[in-house]
């Protein structure tokens, strides 16, 4: 039996696992939700941390109370079959998309930092994953507990790093050269930082509703949410910081995080580097695992071969759009439709009282 502290800190390292995937260990969605709007970057990853920890839970907290083993089981008890199928088709577009940009990242990553064809990393990340996706996510958790805690290393390395090496600029600075938010709208901080919650959130379902069903301690589930919620709070601050003091040409590779490491260069952009590709094929792996199930209804065998390979051909074609064009269109329309997935778990609560 596990003891408490160690099953809150596999449910936190899985929550971060989650949440941190090609947009935030590259620094893209950072740039595109916080760091564009400058100071105000900070309330809004106030607000992100409070919403992940409470929401998180409260997700949690109902795979708990129902023991369910997946998402679609949750919302067919809540709305029925036919809006549980809207539900679900909605989810898969949103996974599908993420993980097209997942795909483009890593395609972005062997381009900028390794001088490789963007087609090669994003073929090479295919092939791995489909090669894993067919032996079953056996192990998956096992590899978030090693990997979030060295990406959560290296993030800080690389931000204390860079806070000694670059010159420290105006946060005014910032905001000018990405003028495509204009000061007349500063209410825009608040909209970016519930739309990155919620989409974060949304993605985040189809593992946190099946790992509270497995959690028999609804005090684990709860130290899990706090701590994932918190760890990712600070990384995201610290990042913020980073990309608000580091050379504002930074900002305007695919991604930002890479080019800073390269900068700093040595055994530190070699292992960031490694640690960034290794999250975002963890992340890739679920995604394509849930969505190969969602598709065949089957966990293994040639039919979820097939569509395991079927997505990611398809999702290796659309990721030639460029990654951080994802992340800034893409990425927000998938914050609105997770709005109203988190918003369909959420206020039915008079079905159950949790």
């Amino acid at each position: 039996m596990k003891s408490r502290k160690w099953l809150a800190l596999q449910v936190a390292f899985t929550y971060i696992g989650t949440v941190v995937g090609a947009g935030f260990a590259s620094g893209q969605e950072i740039v595109q939700f916080f760091t564009r709007f400058g100071v105000l970057g900070y309330a809004g990853i106030a607000i992100t941390t409070v919403l992940l920890a409470w929401v998180g839970f409260r997700m949690m907290s109902l795979g708990h109370k129902l023991k369910a083993v997946s998402f679609r089981q949750l919302t067919e008890y809540l709305f029925g079959r036919v809006y549980a199928n809207f539900i679900d088709a909605l989810m898969f577009i949103v996974l599908f998309g993420v993980t097209v940009a997942m795909l483009a990242g890593t395609g972005a990553l062997a381009q900028e930092q390794a001088g490789l064809p963007f087609s090669i990393g994003v073929m090479v990340t295919a092939l791995v994953t489909c090669f894993t996706v067919t032996r079953g996510m056996k192990g998956i958790l096992t590899a978030n507990t090693f990997i979030v805690p060295l990406m959560i290393l290296f993030t800080g390395l690389i931000c204390a790093s860079a806070w000694l090496r670059f010159h420290v600029v105006a946060v005014s600075a910032v905001a000018v050269e990405l003028p495509s938010y204009e000061p007349r709208y500063p209410a825009l901080w608040l909209v970016s930082s519930l739309s990155y919650a919620a989409f974060n959130l949304g993605l985040s379902v189809s593992v946190l509703i099946p790992l509270g069903g497995e959690i028999r301690d609804k005090k684990v589930l709860a130290w899990g949410a706090g701590l994932g919620a918190a760890g990712l709070g600070l990384m995201l601050a610290a990042l913020q910081t980073t990309l608000l003091f580091s050379d504002s040409k930074v900002l305007a590779y695919d991604v930002p995080l890479g080019e800073i490491a390269h900068n700093i260069g040595g055994i530190l952009q070699i292992g960031f580097l490694c640690v960034l590709w290794a999250e975002i094929y963890s992340t890739l792996i679920g995604n394509v695992y849930g969505l190969a199930s969602q598709l065949t209804g089957k966990k293994a065998g040639r039919t979820f071969l097939l569509a395991s390979a079927g997505i990611l051909i398809a999702a290796s074609a659309l990721s030639h759009i460029g990654f951080s064009k994802l992340v800034a269109h893409v990425y927000p329309l998938f914050g609105y439709v997770c709005f109203f997935l988190v918003a369909c778990l959420l206020i039915p609560f008079n079905r159950m009282r949790l």
